[in-house]
């Protein structure tokens, strides 16, 4: 079985580390698989740091999709490609194009984003006739593929985002809390990922902002790339301006977010609405309790009540309550911490994921996808 790996993708998020890690597994558990990405993206900075071969095409595949479908068709059939694994929306339409010239090679293709409207116009039942699986993350988004798409229910795989075990080796959790100015003795709450509105460090914040009005010694750590300078410095304004600069710490990108995640009591996304949310079952398999926005994928990962919180999008005032909640209770707090972790290492282990993508890539060979 040989299998191409590629995503055209310039951008640095969940589907761009999602294939970096489908690669490194095939290589590991399968066979290594033939690489293709864009020249001076995030993905090529991070094959060529890990040693691992890949390909570029030659030509800007979205503006020439003719010549790069050509170009993509004989490196399919020089490299006699079995199966073609797509990870970037727009590279959809290249991939099948290459596949009809050279007559070989079955598509699988891994969804991540919400679809929004019918696609049954004769574009895309030619597009979807020519994916003999698709991939999503989410049952909502498998709900959304049966409602808008022209695919044969069999060829919908739902899996769930795997997140690996967490490591053996401990962080010393007092010794970094103390390095990074937070008090071992206050209930510490972190969020990670891109600093930007649309991840929501402001609502957290604003939540703290009323739990230090209600005597709560509640005290946060943000985690992440600054994407947005203005967001950032606004942040940092209303820190001051409120006299939380020492409860509320900017402490940078992480380059093992999961090995930190035990050294916090909660963990926060507080993304408007996020199609899945991996910082969660990775918080909640590293022994930590977690609360998360009410909308999207979140809802499936977190059972309310029961292994977490899940509070109302854009709503400071709720996300304050459901961390009252988790700060006046600690055995309340420590009953959804235990829960969460025992539902994360059922429901989003990586072993598990990757067993179920393999029988998967072994369906579409033997010609069997279910």
């Amino acid at each position: 079985m040989k299998i191409l790996e590629i995503c055209l993708s310039s951008g640095i998020g969940g589907l761009e580390l999602y294939m970096v890690k489908v690669t490194r597994f095939l290589a590991g558990h399968v066979k290594p698989a033939k690489v293709m990405i864009s020249k001076g993206s995030f993905l090529e900075k991070s094959f060529s740091e890990q040693g691992v071969n890949y390909d570029n095409l030659n030509v800007v595949a979205h503006h020439f999709p003719i010549i790069a479908s050509l170009q993509l068709a004989k490196y399919i059939r020089k490299n006699q490609i079995d199966i073609i694994h797509v990870h970037h929306g727009k590279d959809l339409f290249l991939c099948v194009l290459a596949r009809v010239f050279a007559r070989r090679g079955k598509i699988i293709y891994t969804r991540q984003m919400s679809l929004t409207r019918y696609k049954h116009d004769l574009y895309h039942k030619f597009l979807y006739r020519n994916v003999d699986a698709y991939v999503v993350i989410t049952q909502a988004l498998y709900d959304d593929a049966i409602k808008y798409l022209p695919l044969e229910k069999k060829n919908i795989h739902l899996l769930y985002y795997g997140v690996p075990k967490p490591s053996t080796d401990k962080t010393d959790c007092t010794r970094y809390l103390n390095d990074n100015g937070l008090n071992i003795g206050s209930t510490t709450i972190a969020i990670f990922g891109r600093v930007e509105e649309l991840k929501g460090q402001h609502l957290l914040i604003d939540a703290v902002i009323q739990l230090t009005k209600k005597g709560h010694e509640a005290q946060v750590a943000i985690i992440g790339h600054v994407m947005d300078e203005k967001y950032f410095s606004q942040l940092q304004g209303k820190i001051k301006e409120t006299n939380l600069e020492e409860r509320i710490k900017y402490l940078g990108f992480h380059n093992d977010p999961v090995s930190i995640m035990p050294c916090f009591d909660v963990v926060v996304l507080a993304t408007r609405c996020e199609t899945f949310g991996l910082v969660l079952p990775e918080a909640m398999r590293s022994g930590t309790c977690v609360v998360g926005t009410d909308c999207g994928g979140v809802p499936e990962i977190i059972k309310h009540g029961e292994t977490g919180l899940l509070f109302k999008p854009d709503d400071a005032d709720d996300l304050a309550e459901k961390l009252q909640l988790l700060i006046e209770d600690k055995d309340y707090r420590m009953r959804l911490t235990n829960a969460g972790k025992l539902d994360a290492d059922d429901r989003f282990s990586e072993e598990q994921h990757f067993d179920k993508l393999q029988n998967i890539l072994n369906g579409l060979i033997s010609g069997n996808e279910n």
